[in-house]
């Protein structure tokens, strides 16, 4: 499944290795989200009203709200795809990442990568049809939801790869403290296994 998925992703961003190898991990989230921001961006300046397109805009109320409400969450998921959470630098020191997690990492790429590539066509969809008419609004509001959606896979991306790190972080933290309880060999024994175990799990001499 695994190398399936890269190779499906990496179909859409050249370049893209994944998130096995510490070395290529912070480049690997630096491609998807460069290529989400790009694919948005570019969607996101299509959206632009000429004179008389704002005008028929402007006679409905509804439609005008509907208008002007997706291009600030348009603005919000553009911004937030740029910046990569605080807790990412702990999922780039991590020497090991298992396959379970990597999965559902390679899984909510995909995911972005493919909403992105819907709104993108939504856009084209809403230029294409009458400004204020009923095809118009239909089109507006699935691209509403399309942008909400991806706002919610952001969260969900963000969240579990800070929580993992976080998680991994705590297990060695743990683990240390019993090599270091147990420890019978003498007091720096057991110091040197707890930096052996975080020499293992984050890197590093």
């Amino acid at each position: 499944m695994t190398a399936n998925i890269v190779e499906r992703i990496a179909s859409y961003i050249p370049g893209y290795a994944g998130y096995k190898q510490k070395e290529l991990r912070r480049e690997s989230d630096a491609l998807v989200r460069r290529h989400v921001s790009s694919v948005l961006s570019s969607a996101k300046a299509k959206m632009a009203l000429t004179p008389t397109a704002a005008r028929a805009v402007a006679a409905n109320p509804d439609a005008r709200y509907l208008w002007d409400s997706t291009k600030a969450l348009f603005d919000r998921v553009v911004q937030r795809i740029d910046k990569a959470p605080e807790g990412y630098s702990g999922f780039y020191d991590l020497v090991k990442v298992d396959e379970a997690a990597l999965d559902e990492i390679y899984r909510m790429d995909l995911a972005l990568v493919e909403k992105a590539g819907e709104v993108a066509k939504l856009v084209d969809e809403i230029s294409a049809a009458p400004p204020g008419s009923d095809a118009w609004t239909q089109k507006l509001q699935a691209l509403s939801a399309a942008l909400s959606q991806l706002d919610s896979a952001i969260d969900e991306r963000s969240n579990f790869i800070a929580g993992y790190s976080r998680q991994q972080a705590e297990a060695a933290g743990r683990q240390m403290g019993i090599i270091q309880a147990e420890q019978q060999e003498g007091p720096g024994q057991g110091q040197e296994q707890g930096r052996g175990l975080l020499r293992r799990l984050f890197g590093g001499r």
